[in-house]
């Protein structure tokens, strides 16, 4: 064979030449990880060609083959790397990290910090309302074009893909595919409709009340110096979300904790898709392997299990399961077993999680500021005099001014999703315009909702602040006798005459446009019933010894936020 008898340097070339190929494939291609035929042939049968020849060129056949296959991965990682830092690639113009430019192991590694909500943020000061946060993705903050980048043929971005099991269907927000998004979303919007809705109450109202009397065998009057709230509201938000997603078989409030491994199987699934979405080459490989699937698949057969379990005892009451189930009849196209168990599946993540979260975070807030504590406790005791009755009448919380003030306050500063709401230009479209940009097929656009609502330019003055009143529909007040921060009586004080910025377009905790959150009504109705309730019912304070700057210090980004303990005192109000 020629090749046997190629120069030395003709052969190094041909190396080269192999390496630039096989990138220029990759480019173009881009074939699955899990394919292994075509990543073997790729990867070790084309730098095969140049080692039959450089064998030729060493004292050892071993040592040549190992240099032909050095110099084709060195060509090969070097020819990326310097395409992706060149002039000619689609995102060349937008300026970031030059290692986030390189390679997506720079933002895997900041989202395995769990605090990549910060590191965008630190970014976006840095460089500005676009930023390409990897080789083929960026981050943007503007506004202006926000509903563009969530809306206007831009479905679910790559990491979906890395986040459903392959051979699995995907649950409701890992759809990419528009059209089928359109047709599963069907059955959520039937089962968030306003009938559903108002069908859902006694549940979330029997879940409340049996919150609030777990609190109450552990509050100061029985003896009991301090409790985690977060971890009871999270128990709360699990129980109903159980409720909704399978009819029930979730107790973490009767058990006082646990018991089953539910929630710790929730939070490690979370933590580790949250890591791993940012390489969707890499989730086929994992299902190979024995230990990683095995940990992978835990929360998928308990979903299994329960959704079984529901689908055999039929319906009690309407439930969000019924609706997703389709168990009045109404599709044409009923949803298979796979897809019930990836919807039920996402009902508890999204659910549980999220609410959870925010709740918490909304009782640190309170009780950092403490007159707005007592300024939202009037509102309620006003609405819901002590006594007489229970914080239920859902139109009546929905009223609320400042109840709603601190719900959107403590979203803004705390948004449940804080990082990544990731989109792209669906497949054979070959791009988009997202304002006078133009996103080119196979690039991602995230939104970083923490970072977009910290911006000045769209919330202040106190952007930083927990300051409720930015949202109050009848105006700033100029001097507010509830404020407690020497920042707001700055921004208060008579002689303050600068604008308020609220920019209702870049508030977007929910998402925006057609795969926005299906159950905002649902969470907003839970949250008013709990905060309401709680409020009433409990004099609150952080627990002794609690510093409060903790609670930052232990909120992480893992896709959704995460926090840590928060100890209080709670004494019964009646």
């Amino acid at each position: 064979m020629r090749i046997l008898e190629l120069p030395f340097r003709d052969a190094i070339l041909l190396d080269v030449a192999c390496a630039l190929a096989v990138h220029a494939f990759y480019r173009k291609y881009e074939p699955d990880a899990s394919a292994f035929f075509a990543q073997f042939i790729l990867l070790v049968a084309v730098p095969s060609i140049p080692a039959v020849s450089l064998r030729h060129f060493q004292d050892s056949v071993g040592l040549g083959i190992l240099a032909a296959y050095i110099i084709f991965y060195f060509s090969l990682i070097t020819s990326i790397i310097l395409y992706r830092l060149s002039p000619w690639h689609p995102l060349a113009k937008y300026p970031g990290p030059v290692l986030a430019k390189i390679s997506k192991l720079w933002i895997t590694y900041r989202q395995a910090r769990g605090k990549l909500h910060l590191d965008l943020k630190e970014l976006h000061d840095k460089y500005g309302l676009y930023v390409r946060i990897a080789p083929n993705e960026i981050s943007i903050i503007d506004a202006s074009v926000v509903s563009s980048c969530l809306t206007n043929g831009m479905p679910k971005g790559p990491i979906w893909t890395a986040r459903v099991p392959p051979s699995s269907s995907p649950s409701l927000i890992a759809i990419r595919s528009t059209h089928e998004h359109n047709r599963r979303r069907k059955r959520w919007n039937r089962g968030f409709n306003s009938a559903a809705l108002k069908g859902y109450e006694p549940t979330v109202q029997r879940r409340a009340l049996q919150f609030i009397g777990e609190l109450e065998k552990r509050s100061v009057k029985n003896g009991i110096a301090s409790v985690n709230l977060a971890e009871w509201i999270s128990f709360f938000a699990t129980d109903f979300m159980g409720d909704m997603a399978f009819g029930g078989g979730f107790e973490l409030m009767r058990d006082g904790g646990d018991k089953d491994g539910v929630w710790t199987l929730i939070e490690s699934g979370l933590r580790s898709s949250a890591i791993y979405q940012h390489l969707p080459w890499i989730t086929p490989l994992l299902f190979r392997l024995p230990f990683a699937k095995q940990n992978l698949l835990r929360f998928r057969q308990f979903g299994v299990q329960r959704a079984s379990e529901r689908k055999a005892k039929g319906s009690v009451t309407k439930d969000l399961f019924y609706h997703l189930i389709d168990e009045d009849n109404i599709d044409k196209d009923p949803p298979t077993d796979a897809e019930i168990v990836a919807d039920g599946i996402l009902v508890i993540l999204a659910g549980s999680d999220t609410t959870s979260t925010t709740l918490s975070g909304l009782f640190y807030y309170l009780l950092s500021n403490r007159l707005d504590y007592r300024r939202l406790q009037k509102e309620i005791d006003t609405a819901f005099p002590p006594g007489e009755g229970d914080p239920f009448d859902t139109l009546k919380l929905s009223e609320l001014p400042f109840l709603n003030a601190v719900i959107n306050e403590t979203m803004r500063l705390q948004p449940p999703l804080p990082a990544y709401l990731q989109r792209s230009p669906e497949a054979g479209t070959g791009g988009k315009m997202i304002g006078d940009k133009f996103i080119s097929e196979g690039t991602a656009v995230v939104v970083p909702p923490y970072t977009l609502f910290r911006h000045p330019a769209y919330f202040s003055p106190a952007t930083e602040t927990f300051w409720p009143d930015r949202w109050l529909p009848n105006g700033i007040p100029k001097r507010n006798p509830y404020s407690s921060s020497s920042v707001k009586e700055d921004i208060l004080d008579s002689k303050y005459d600068g604008e308020i910025v609220t920019n209702q377009a870049a508030f977007i905790p929910f998402s925006y446009g057609p795969a926005n959150c299906a159950g905002r009504a649902l969470a907003l109705t839970e949250m008013r019933i709990i905060v309401a309730l709680t409020m009433q019912r409990f004099e609150i304070q952080f627990a002794p010894g609690f510093d409060p700057k903790e609670w930052e210090e232990h909120l992480k980004d893992f896709f959704v936020m995460s926090n840590g303990p928060l100890p209080v005192t709670l004494t019964p109000r009646r």
